[in-house]
């Protein structure tokens, strides 16, 4: 019988590759000599884990004599931390044909371990499907990483320290004050009574004085009390208008009238307890400003800046006087209002300064740095 002619078309089909088949990588060819003498680590072992191939860079950082890496087992060399990682992803290459990067530590020939991150390929060695290892050094990387995460377990330890000395302080100031302050009010009542009960002027002179100190000594109380506030919660951004608002509520105004010309939704970032400064602004005006009528809050740009401005019609400060009126204990008073509200504003880097005219009433300046202010919704 004569031979059939075949035509060369689809009369004989290919079964079609199955899905997994067609995204198996497909094997390169190693070469040898492009890899023999590049600077990156490399390394080829076979289908049965046994290293078949290691270059020279590889064998440097390892350390170990020449020729001693191949025909032995892959996981001989690694960290024995490492060694579950690298068997499942050994694994995981023959039956999936890939994996993702992954980090792995290899032993050095001095008994230390170096970390990689590992890169899988799928190779021909000698016509011999293999797997080509691409290894990235990260040792360094990962000694900063150590180092880094024992300060900052040694810098929680100290704040967890800290927190726990600033609560037993805290408390302990709490209960002092608090039997100070019953003490003091017993002070008071009896000379109160002295002050009623006997005809000397002159005695009756020094219990108006030991009750004016008593006072002093209740109004140092409650600074200390304000002062171990701050810093306490976090700063905040804090709309300038309402806080305004707050302070002119709870301030001892009587006559005395507040003009806020802050624009509303000037927000400033500070201490929640920025609100006393303004009080105590409004307060020490009332206080000391003998002709004052008004106080009136109002802002100003300074190129990326801005200064919020408390000024009023009173006889002003002293120009001798303006900078003494921040420190702790000068005034008629108490003398801690104002020292009170610049470590407040100090908080956020917000400067605290008196700049008004003598005898044309007080004007207080709070600039504010570009990164301590914004307009709400801009």
């Amino acid at each position: 019988m004569p031979a059939r002619n075949v035509p060369a078309s689809t009369d004989i089909q290919r079964p079609k590759a199955s899905p997994d088949e067609q995204q198996a990588p497909v094997p390169e060819p190693f070469d040898l000599g492009r890899v023999e003498l590049q600077s990156e680590y490399i390394l080829v072992y076979g289908a049965d884990g046994m290293v078949l191939y290691a270059n020279p860079a590889l064998v440097r950082v390892l350390g170990y004599p020449a020729g001693q890496i191949p025909s032995t087992p892959l996981l001989a060399y690694v960290a024995e931390e490492s060694r579950a990682t690298v068997a499942a992803n050994m694994a995981l290459r023959n039956s999936a044909g890939s994996v993702p990067l992954y980090e792995a530590a290899l032993k050095t020939a001095d008994g230390s371990t170096r970390a990689f991150i590992v890169k899988e390929k799928p190779v021909l060695y000698k016509k011999t499907p293999a797997t080509l290892l691409f290894l990235i050094d990260i040792t360094d990387r990962k000694v900063l990483e150590d180092q880094l995460a024992a300060r900052a377990d040694e810098l929680l330890q100290l704040l967890t320290a800290y927190q726990l000395v600033n609560r037993k302080l805290t408390l302990l100031s709490t209960i002092t004050r608090h039997d100070i302050g019953n003490q003091l009010t017993v002070i008071k009542g009896y000379l109160g009574i002295l002050e009623t009960e006997q005809a000397d002027p002159k005695l009756t002179e020094y219990c108006t004085k030991a009750l004016a100190a008593s006072e002093r000594i209740v109004a140092m109380i409650q600074f200390t009390s304000e002062y171990e506030k701050i810093g306490i919660t976090a700063p905040v951004w804090q709309d300038c208008h309402a806080v305004v608002e707050e302070a002119a509520a709870q301030a001892p105004l009587g006559p005395v009238v507040v003009k806020n010309d802050l624009p509303k939704g000037a927000e400033v970032f500070a201490d929640p307890l920025i609100v006393k400064v303004f009080y105590n602004l409004m307060d020490n005006a009332v206080r000391y400003g003998q002709k004052i009528t008004t106080i009136r809050f109002s802002l100003e740009e300074a190129g990326e800046n801005v200064v919020i401005i408390c000024e009023d019609d009173g006889d002003g400060v002293p120009s001798g006087e303006k900078e003494r009126i921040f420190e702790r204990g000068f005034g008629k008073n108490t003398g801690l209002g104002l020292a009170l509200s610049r470590e407040i504003l100090d908080i956020t880097g917000i400067s605290f300064k008196e700049t008004g005219m003598p005898g044309w009433g007080a004007r207080f300046e709070m600039t504010v740095p570009a990164a301590a202010w914004r307009r709400a919704g801009v």
